[in-house]
């Protein structure tokens, strides 16, 4: 009878695995299946969606939280989270702003000028990032607490370096990187493009990737086995510092000012939201880059859905945040 019944349960067992296999697709690549629904969605219901001014609005708006979320993906990826990424920006349009008014002459060469700025505020960012890290790889502080000193911290800083008032920045390659175009498209999202697909190579393809992925799949193994865990957690707080710092850039270019008080408020917590959108989850692992990108453009196409067809911005919000709630829950089912 034993005989009889197993290969009935060997079916089974095939049959549930195939199933598993499919639920597990299905929920790491949902939020590009969401992304897909919603852009059909508005080509049929949504008037002049199909448009390059559209296109290019929302690939304008997206570009700083992309190139944000590709930071913070690499820090999640290790089992960390930053809250101080709004108060980065800050940091970094601050530091640009008083460069672009202390040598107006230097920054007057286009390409000089452009370096320049730009190096200067993720190398302002870059230093606090490096804080965070040490806090958090070396200190042993819980990163959600390392962070959020370092977020509040970093706000005051910027503001006593601009003694809290508005900067106007008139420096035409500042402005350009915000506002300009090319191949008809914003420069902001090929500058967001370039940091994605580099970001995705060395996460799929360095030595830092996979030490990125051991330290999230477990930390205690990854240092019996050699894995540098402290400098690699310093390491990608950095990098994600200095990420948030372009980003700080590229918003003061499209505003053409710096207000330290505005700059970057709130966004850890839209940056957040998209990478757990994307698919990065919470308690560590590997960093999906692309995913990220996708929640990113999710959330920003699901805003202008919403605006466009008169939506409540309280309605928004909850809707928003019903898509966030759906993605932890999906996380947590896949890790049970």
């Amino acid at each position: 009878m034993t005989t009889a019944l197993a290969p009935q349960a060997s079916v089974d067992d095939l049959r549930r695995q195939s199933w598993i296999r499919r639920r597990d697709l299905l929920a790491t690549n949902g939020v590009w299946v969401a992304l897909i629904g919603l852009v059909l969605f508005n080509v049929v219901a949504t008037r002049g969606f199909v448009s390059v001014q559209t296109l290019q609005t929302n690939l304008g708006q997206m570009a700083t939280v992309g190139i944000c979320a590709v930071g913070l993906t690499l820090v999640m990826a290790t089992g960390g989270i930053d809250l101080s990424v709004g108060s980065l920006m800050a940091v970094a349009g601050a530091s640009a702003g008083v460069l672009v008014l202390a040598a107006p002459a230097v920054l007057d060469v286009p390409v000089v000028g452009l370096v320049l700025v730009v190096l200067t505020g993720m190398a302002a960012a870059a230093v606090l990032g490096a804080v965070n890290g040490y806090l958090v790889g070396h200190l042993r502080i819980q990163p959600i607490v390392a962070t959020l000193v370092v977020m509040i911290t970093a706000r005051g800083l910027a503001q006593m370096v601009t003694s809290g008032r508005l900067y106007t920045v008139e420096n035409d390659s500042v402005v350009w990187l915000g506002r300009g175009s090319l191949l008809g498209l914003p420069v902001m999202a090929w500058v967001m493009l370039v940091v994605v697909v580099v970001a995705s190579w060395v996460a799929r393809r360095t030595v830092l990737g996979r030490r990125i992925v051991a330290v999230g799949g477990n930390e205690t193994a990854a240092a019996l086995a050699g894995i540098p865990v402290r400098r690699t957690i310093t390491t990608v707080y950095v990098v994600a510092a200095a990420l948030a710092g372009l980003a700080a850039l590229l918003s003061v270019g499209v505003n053409g000012t710096v207000d330290t008080a505005n700059l970057g408020l709130g966004y850890e917590f839209t940056v957040i939201s998209a990478v757990v959108v994307g698919g990065t989850a919470l308690t560590g692992g590997r960093p999906r880059i692309w995913g990220s990108v996708a929640g990113v453009a999710l959330l920003q196409l699901l805003g202008f859905t919403l605006a466009s067809h008169d939506v409540a911005k309280e309605v928004a919000s909850l809707v928003q945040a019903a898509v966030i709630v759906a993605a932890v829950t999906t996380q947590l089912r896949r890790r049970r």
